[in-house]
């Protein structure tokens, strides 16, 4: 790791608390064509290892998440706001998405299929890319980065991350993981837009795989086209929960709200949009009523079932959509405010200001 000596700095608060707990630096230009350049020399050499050596080495990282698992887990928690147990659990999620890919760069190089003619042979050989480049989203930034980096790396790619600058420290602090494989081949650049679009439109970077926001994720797609470059995106979602007169209510209920407030509801694949049968509509609203009046909110790092959003700026987006909702004849049943938070002395992104 190496500090930046861009004078461009973007502070990193606690969102539970408002305090600050770093800053990232917002890299330059000369130094994001230094990195590609470093991973282009390093993918060179890793392509030709073995498949069974690149696995080994990546088997390695995943021991290495797990050693560093209580640390990296309360960083994220730290840092994004989800509870200590959702943190923990994305590491171990990350794990197993390690040996997983490893596995399946040993064994899927290739493959013979039958001849068409008599004394022909066919056959499928699998080539990396080169240099692929993973932009990643706050809510998952670990297990994201590791389905795609991971199985970038077990196909002989060398990879540079560009985190979401609410959880770049956690990210560098993973990049640790990575010290078992040749230096360059893992990288890891800080910024903003400016930093991804450098990233994505450089001439010797050859992938993208970005998760995020829809309109991102399009000027990602558009650029890429104009040189073919390949690129998997994925963008969001609008998830709906379907509630029909046969299903056991309570467990309907609990189900939505596990599905609607994991990871405070940040998560692409949350219930945004419920749909309930009038005959149970009553029934139905009255349980998730009940299963949401359970939730312990608060700081992450105490017994809490959620913790506060990522930011004020996404906070000040949900509360603009509920008194938009109130405003079209919604009622709030439960809550409908900051909660406040008698142990804490200064206010989060999910507390009053007193």
């Amino acid at each position: 790791m190496r500090e930046s000596t861009s004078d461009a700095v973007v502070p990193v608060l606690d969102p539970a608390t408002g305090q600050p707990l770093g800053e990232i630096a917002e890299c330059t230009p000369a130094e994001i064509d230094e990195v590609v350049a470093l991973a282009v020399a390093a993918q060179r050499a890793w392509r030709k290892e073995s498949a069974l050596v690149r696995a080994e080495k990546l088997h390695e990282a995943a021991q290495a998440m797990r050693r560093l698992l209580p640390e990296v887990a309360e960083l994220l928690t730290r840092e994004m706001g989800k509870p200590y147990k959702e943190s923990a659990d994305e590491v171990r999620w990350s794990v197993t998405a390690t040996d997983y890919y490893a596995e399946i760069g040993r064994h899927d190089i290739g493959h013979v299929v039958g001849p068409a003619v008599a004394g022909q042979m066919h056959y499928s050989v699998k080539e990396p890319m080169g240099v692929v480049v993973v932009v990643l989203p706050f809510n998952y930034p670990l297990v994201l980065l590791c389905w795609e980096a991971i199985a970038a790396l077990a196909a002989g790619n060398a990879v540079i991350v560009k985190p979401s600058e609410y959880t770049s420290l956690t990210t560098l602090k993973f990049m640790e993981v990575f010290e078992v494989l040749p230096p360059g081949l893992v990288q890891c650049v800080t910024g903003g837009a400016a930093v991804g679009n450098q990233l994505v439109t450089h001439a010797d970077t050859h992938m993208i795989a970005f998760t995020g926001s829809v309109p991102t994720g399009q000027a990602i797609a558009r650029a890429c086209a104009e040189t073919f470059k390949p690129h998997l995106i994925e963008a969001s979602g609008n998830d709906p929960f379907l509630v029909m007169p046969s299903a056991p209510l309570r467990t309907a209920a609990r189900g939505a709200a596990f599905a609607s407030f994991l990871n405070c509801g940040q998560v692409c694949t949350s219930a945004e949009r419920i749909y309930v049968h009038t005959d149970v509509y009553d029934q139905f609203a009255e349980l998730l009523v009940e299963e949401a009046a359970k939730l312990r909110v608060g700081n992450g790092l105490e017994a809490v079932d959620m913790g506060p959003m990522v930011s004020a700026k996404e906070r000040d987006r949900y509360e603009r959509i509920l008194a938009r909702a109130v405003e079209q004849g919604a009622r709030v049943a439960h809550g409908g405010g900051r909660p406040d938070g008698p142990r804490r002395r200064d206010p989060g992104h999910g507390r009053r200001q007193r």
